[in-house]
């Protein structure tokens, strides 16, 4: 009877990317086959999945169900308002254990190390968020020349969230969109999925942030895309997730109280 050696099935483990990638394609065929656009995202969403899974970066799927858990509960019960005394309850649980696990996940897999207070520095937080000030007026500068409204799509739904919900659970899910969005974006994408590629972490980071952001046009994709930019190259740079946290958080939480001055 003919063996394989460890040694073969190591060299055919490098390729167990292809077989995904085949196997998406047939099941989006199977699924889909009329339909472009149906066919491209599911066999690119059934690739991406099935890899992570292949090459054990499931760590980084559990983050990314974690951080969108809190948003999508809130805009269940956003259906049917007013939210009820239960629904809060129910919210803030959830927002907690998925705050917690995230974070017992993250040092249990060493992506970030144990919280410390010399992992903020005040200098570097307004440096970043400097960045970010001027990013936002050079973005506000070029809707006005290409004449379109500096709202993008993704703003505009935290909007009307926003008249759905209670206004401390939306402050709350907006500033804590710093901890989640960096330590998923960010830290999963360099310290999990790409650790032995970082340029195209880099890249890939970047790009990732700026499209969950759901940009509709070159405005909107300008306006996360330099956003993204900037704290991936403080992450890159420094590899500080505390630092990136302090300064998405800072923003989140000027861009609500902006909102609030002029109402």
């Amino acid at each position: 009877m003919c063996m394989i050696s460890k040694d073969k099935l190591r060299q055919f483990s490098k390729f167990r990317a292809l077989p995904v990638v085949l196997l998406a394609v047939i099941f989006s065929l199977l699924f889909a086959p009329h339909h472009l656009t149906s066919f491209i995202t599911t066999a690119v969403v059934l690739s991406i999945v099935g890899n992570l899974l292949a090459y054990n970066k499931w760590q980084w799927l559990i983050l990314f169900i974690l951080s969108l858990t809190p948003t999508f509960t809130s805009t269940f019960f956003s259906i049917h308002p007013p939210f009820s005394v239960l629904d809060n309850i129910i919210f803030y649980l959830i927002f907690l254990l998925s705050l917690g696990f995230s974070y017992f996940i993250a040092r249990k897999t060493d992506i970030i190390p144990k919280f410390n207070w010399k992992y903020f520095s005040i200098t570097k937080l307004l440096a970043g968020f400097a960045l970010l000030f001027l990013a936002s007026i050079l973005t506000g500068i070029i809707a006005q020349l290409i004449r379109q409204s500096p709202d993008t799509a993704n703003q505009e739904a935290l909007n009307q969230l926003q008249k759905l919900i209670p206004v401390a659970i939306f402050v709350i899910q907006t500033v804590a969109a710093g901890f989640f969005e960096e330590l998923t974006y960010r830290v999963g994408i360099f310290e999990i999925v790409l650790k032995k590629h970082r340029n195209i972490a880099f890249l890939v980071a970047m790009l990732l942030f700026a499209y969950m952001h759901g940009p509709t046009d070159l405005y909107s994709w300008l306006t996360y895309g330099l956003m993204s930019l900037i704290l991936t190259s403080f992450y890159a740079k420094y590899r500080n997730f505390y630092l990136n946290m302090s300064i998405h958080m800072l923003w989140n939480l000027f861009g609500i109280l902006v909102a609030f001055l002029l109402k």
